[in-house]
């Protein structure tokens, strides 16, 4: 009962549940959280941390840059839940596209990973 109640309140705050409906499509860093959300931060590696807490997120290590993607063992029916709740938000469905031009490069003013820049 302890962990469902962590992954309840890990998701309970509206920060953490669009850092955990972006992760859900792709996998992200700090710097682009940061451009996505128009957040410090301190504020997102705080939400990472609970939502890590929780086993709601995964990160992979390359070199210094960490980037979190959704946990692979999410339970069936809160994937089922969070997909769908990508599916009908309008905030959810803006945070998307703007990760989607950010990784394109086709968003001037955001922060891609510097890893991402020296790939293209």
């Amino acid at each position: 009962m302890e962990e469902t109640t962590k992954i309840f309140r890990a998701l309970a705050d509206s920060t953490r549940m669009r850092i955990m409906l972006l992760v859900l499509k792709q996998e992200l860093c700090v710097c682009e959280l940061e451009s996505v959300l128009g957040m410090e931060q301190s504020r997102i590696s705080h939400a990472l941390r609970i939502l890590r807490d929780a086993a709601l997120i995964e990160e992979r290590r390359d070199g210094r840059w960490i980037f979190y993607r959704a946990a692979r063992d999410l339970p069936a029916g809160l994937l089922a839940y969070l997909k769908e709740a990508l599916r009908k938000g309008p905030e959810a469905l803006s945070d998307q596209k703007m990760a989607l031009k950010l990784l394109e490069g086709a968003q001037p003013d955001g922060k891609r990973c510097p890893l991402r820049e020296k790939r293209t």
